[in-house]
């Protein structure tokens, strides 16, 4: 007699299917994001420049027009 409540599933369960897509899916995002951290890194640090060169000129602006900045 086989016992319903004994069921021996065969291969992957639907549950168990999805948490692979999902850490697949996971992974290569992870891996998307870690080979665009250099131009994200230098797109950071040009921005960085650019808004410190603007404070410098706003402070030489300010200090010219005899107001503080």
């Amino acid at each position: 007699m086989k016992w319903p409540w004994r069921r021996r599933h065969s291969g992957r369960s639907p549950g168990q299917a999805a948490a692979d897509r999902a850490l697949h899916r996971a992974r290569a995002d992870r891996q998307e994001a870690e080979d665009r951290q250099p131009a994200v890194q230098e797109t950071a640090e040009t921005l960085r420049r650019y808004r410190e060169e603007n404070h410098f000129a706003q402070l030489f602006r300010a200090s010219i027009e005899g107001r503080r900045a």
